[in-house]
């Protein structure tokens, strides 16, 4: 399985590391994102948490929780950016 570390900035670990309250599927993932932070600041992804976060950010509109990752996916695009000619 091909995992992602990425170092996070103040705003995504400032969203992402909020007190999450209830028992949602969203919920759910927001604490294993937050267990998934070690360094202080480095966050581990893979694949299949990548897809779920883009889909809770896009599709299932702007509640609660869903902009809690706002700043996590924004900059998961920039570094998608930068590896982009590798893929060319």
């Amino acid at each position: 399985m091909t995992t992602i570390r990425m170092e996070l900035g103040a705003q995504a670990l400032s969203g992402l590391h909020r007190p999450v309250v209830g028992e949602g599927g969203f919920q759910f993932f927001l604490r294993k994102l937050q267990k998934q932070v070690v360094d202080g600041n480095t966050l581990i992804l893979t694949g299949e948490d990548i897809e779920r976060l883009a889909r809770h950010v896009h599709d299932y509109g702007q509640g609660g929780f869903q902009g809690r990752l706002d700043a996590v996916l924004r900059e998961l695009s920039g570094l998608a950016r930068v590896l982009a000619p590798l893929a060319a």
